[in-house]
């Protein structure tokens, strides 16, 4: 099945099943209604019951079921999208959102007011826009950001299989062609000099974003970058000394205008102390070192003095040398990022420069790819040469981390306490007689 078919299959269902349902179902160009829209929805009723079936109003471009159902039809071009305006929705569909103009203004002005007594939903469907200026980028990141994204490619397609996949791609330029990739893997295609971090591709991301086995010694970090109109993303961290890698556990994210001084302390010391538990003695761990930038240093001082949260002001100059460092590591597979932190996540992959290449493009979170600059501080702040181990652990020839890889194992908190226990014992010297 393609795109519009299941579009149409949606809004016919959704008028079958729940009479007087009002769908809008909307396409880039009224041409394209008719030539593709429109063609779809004859292959689909062919078989209908002629008592079920709707009556296609030329005109008005609404199709009209028995049961007082309606889907409506719009163009995005040349506003025939706002003959929506005062109708209640159910459903609300763009088909190749992503070349349609004016979308952030159609879905925000006219497609969400009409589902607003009505529970609607709304689905924009498209393959991927040239440009990653367009609106459906943003929607397309925000939905990635809470869950509802759904993407299917070439490689989902029952009816093809592996030579017929390859012959097409051949023909358009190649597996690895930019046409192939945005047209049948739905890829958003970033150039290397619009990136930030291009290092940061799907091929990096499956070797480095999963969880990360936790040492039986290490150094916690927390580095954040102050928001006001934009984000404050604290990155939650620890330096795995034996394998030379900065694992970032957890995230803390929160809108300028939602922060609230005591409120965001209560919320970042609950997940330190809830991330960091000490398994010898069950007691919190506290960083070894936060860091945050420098542009908020009364911020900085009430969090010290009224909260006991102590944060070291980083230095923010050579801030290209230090975004460099941050993308070696990356590079090198340095870092390792849980997959809970779907802000870090997300915008390493999607943050742009702005054409001056002074700053990045306001993300889809309305942020300004803060977490990416956190990041960057943590990297600049860690003590990669200090030694968490104490003198006389026992098994620094061996890979006591590598024993805990039993997910049963990791899970049971009282024997993988047991656990360690055992193996941090001192080790006892060994006396000869003579």
């Amino acid at each position: 099945m393609g795109k519009s078919w299941l579009l149409c299959t949606l809004a016919i269902e959704q008028c079958l099943k729940t009479p007087n349902s009002i769908v809008a179902l909307i396409a880039p160009e009224v041409k394209v209604i008719k030539r593709i829209l429109r063609a779809k929805m004859r292959e689909i009723l062919i078989d209908c019951p002629k008592e079920l079936a709707p009556e296609y109003k030329t005109v008005d471009h609404i199709y009209k079921f028995p049961n007082g159902s309606e889907i409506q039809i719009a163009g995005t071009d040349n506003g025939h999208a706002e003959s929506l305006r005062g109708i209640k929705a159910n459903l609300c569909i763009v088909d190749e959102a992503g070349f349609c103009s004016d979308l952030d203004y159609i879905v925000k002005n006219i497609l969400i007011p009409t589902t607003t007594n009505t529970d609607g939903k709304i689905i924009l469907s498209s393959t991927p826009p040239k440009t990653n200026d367009h609106d459906f980028v943003k929607f397309w990141q925000r939905a990635e950001l809470v869950g509802s994204l759904i993407i299917r490619t070439i490689y989902n397609n029952p009816r093809l299989n592996k030579k017929q996949i390859e012959d097409l791609a051949e023909a358009i330029g190649g597996i690895e062609s930019v046409s192939f990739r945005r047209e049948y893997l739905c890829e958003l295609i970033t150039s290397e000099e619009d990136a930030v971090v291009p290092e940061f591709n799907e091929a990096l991301r499956s070797k480095i974003v999963k969880e990360w086995i936790r040492p039986p010694y290490y150094d916690a970090y927390a580095s954040m970058d102050i928001g006001f109109r934009d984000l404050t993303v604290v990155l939650l961290a620890y330096y795995d000394f034996r394998k030379g890698k900065l694992i970032i556990e957890d995230e803390l994210v929160i809108k300028g205008d939602k922060f609230l001084t005591h409120i965001f302390a209560k919320d970042l010391r609950d997940k330190e102390q809830k991330l960091w538990i000490n398994s010898r003695t069950g007691e919190a761990k506290e960083p070894y070192l936060r860091v945050a930038d420098n542009n908020n240093l009364i911020l900085l001082n009430d969090l010290q003095v009224q909260h006991r949260l102590t944060f070291m002001a980083i230095a923010k100059d050579n801030s290209d040398a230090a975004l460099n460092n941050m993308r070696m590591m990356l590079k090198q597979e340095r870092i390792i990022i849980n997959p809970r932190c779907i802000t870090l996540i997300n915008h390493l992959k999607h943050a742009i420069w702005n054409k001056a290449r002074n700053n990045y493009v306001r993300s889809a979170d309305n942020g300004h790819a803060d977490a990416v600059d956190s990041l960057k501080y943590l990297c600049r702040g860690i003590q990669m040469n200090k030694n968490p181990y104490p003198d006389n652990y026992a098994f620094e020839d061996m890979k006591v981390d590598d024993m805990f890889v039993s997910k049963n194992l990791s899970q049971n908190n009282k024997l993988h306490e047991d656990f360690l226990k055992l193996f941090a014992m001192p080790r006892k010297k060994r006396v000869t007689n003579k």
